[in-house]
């Protein structure tokens, strides 16, 4: 699946970066815990989770960790202001 392209054929619910952006408006404010934060996003973009949204959301966790956007501490995710 390719997570960084959108295109007619996939969905922008599965595409890391719509996703990434997501979770930094949701982190925005004050620090969460990893379950809290899927079922926040849940709650705000879908009226039902799947698996494979939930490994998007995983993976866009991956992507702002790897790029510095967001730490984690005490299992609490932070977003980092530069």
């Amino acid at each position: 699946m390719e997570y960084f392209k959108v295109n007619k054929y996939s969905s922008v619910d599965e595409n890391i970066l719509y996703i990434s952006n997501n979770i930094i408006e949701l982190l925005k404010g004050n620090e969460k815990e990893f379950g809290k934060l899927v079922e926040q996003y849940e709650k705000k973009y879908f009226s039902e989770i799947s698996v494979n949204i939930e490994m998007s959301i995983y993976l866009a966790m991956l992507f702002l960790f790897g790029i510095g956007k967001i730490k984690v501490n005490n299992k609490k995710i932070k977003l980092v202001v530069k």
